[in-house]
Formats: C-alpha cells, sequence, structure tokens
C-alpha cells in the first residue's frame, strides 16, 4: 500500500525553493533535508498530471493487447469518425467579479453556434446597477443575440467568472488613468 501524502510536503511544494528553505531551514522548523526535499517538491508539484498521464496509459494497455495479437499497426487500429451535431445556439456569460458574492464590477457575453463564435458583447461595466437593471441588461443581451442569429435564444447555456483584473474596458475603476 502507497504511503499517505504528507500535508507538510505538500503545501510546501507551492512555496518556490527560496521561500522553502527559509520557513523549513535551519531558521524554520528545522525539516529541509537538501538530499530528498528538492526530488520531494517536484513530485508533489507534478503529481496531478503523472497520474494523469499514467491512468491514460492502463487505459490503451488492454486495447493493444487485444489488437497486437491481431498484428494490426498502432496506426491501423484508430479510425477517425465525424458526427455531425445539431448547431444550436448557446449563449455564454462573462462575469468580472471577485467571488459570487462580491459585486459585479462588470459583464460581457458571446454566441456561439456549433464550434463558431457568431456574436460577441463587448464588457459593460455594472458598477452602481441594481440587482434588477442587471437582470434586465442580461435579457436584452439574450434579445439582442435572438435578433442577430434568427433563432430564439431563451438562456444562457454557460457563465464564466473572470477576475476584474482581467476587465478590458478602459478607462476604468480598477485602472484609472494617469494624468500629470
Amino acid at each position: 500500500m502507497a504511503r499517505p501524502d504528507q500535508e507538510k510536503c505538500r503545501l510546501c511544494s507551492k512555496l518556490n525553493s527560496q521561500e522553502a528553505q527559509q520557513r523549513h531551514g535551519p531558521d524554520g522548523d528545522g525539516c529541509w533535508n537538501p538530499k530528498y526535499c528538492h526530488n520531494r517538491r517536484s513530485y508533489y508539484r507534478h503529481r496531478g498530471v503523472r497520474n494523469h498521464i499514467r491512468k491514460q496509459r492502463r487505459r490503451e494497455q488492454p486495447a493493444e493487447s487485444g489488437l497486437s495479437e491481431s498484428g494490426a499497426s498502432p496506426s491501423e487500429r484508430v479510425a477517425t469518425l465525424g458526427v455531425l451535431a445539431p448547431a444550436v445556439p448557446a449563449a455564454v456569460v462573462h462575469w468580472y467579479r471577485i467571488t459570487k458574492d462580491a459585486p459585479l464590477h462588470a459583464l460581457g457575453a458571446e454566441l456561439w453556434i456549433g464550434n463558431d463564435r457568431i456574436a460577441k458583447i463587448d464588457p459593460v461595466h455594472c458598477l452602481g446597477l441594481t440587482e434588477l437593471q442587471v437582470k434586465t441588461l442580461l435579457v436584452r443581451i439574450l434579445d439582442v443575440f435572438s435578433q442577430h442569429s434568427g433563432i430564439k435564444v431563451e438562456r444562457f447555456r454557460s457563465s464564466v467568472e473572470l477576475h476584474p483584473h482581467n476587465c478590458p474596458i478602459r478607462p476604468c475603476p480598477l485602472y484609472p488613468e494617469v494624468k500629470l
């Protein structure tokens, strides 16, 4: 059975090397061992990716063993098939806020049909808008998307949370224009 993960080492792996050595070296709690810690930190940092690759290899292994007996080469085993999915409009709303409970900084939207983005509403600042005004704005966006696509867009199919620092609007309260 595998050894359980060390929570202290997992948290230490998120620090850069200098911070880790300061916190856990001779001036810190004294657990830093240069012989082991560099490798252990790398293990914890890349553990998720390595496990994902390992799972993929395990899934592919039974399929390979069954086909290798029939003499098929690896390139002949996989067939790529195309499926035509119905092209339905999907509206995506972009919320610019720190958390779901935080005040809304800005709001944007996109309209997708299949794999193609066919329309975009540039973000608009929502500072000072009430909840009812924001809901009215969302309904207007859906109406504009419906008119543009010619197909009724009834609701947003997906939402994306973005930090206000990613707000592309200038001037912005977060990035006021500097006047000298």
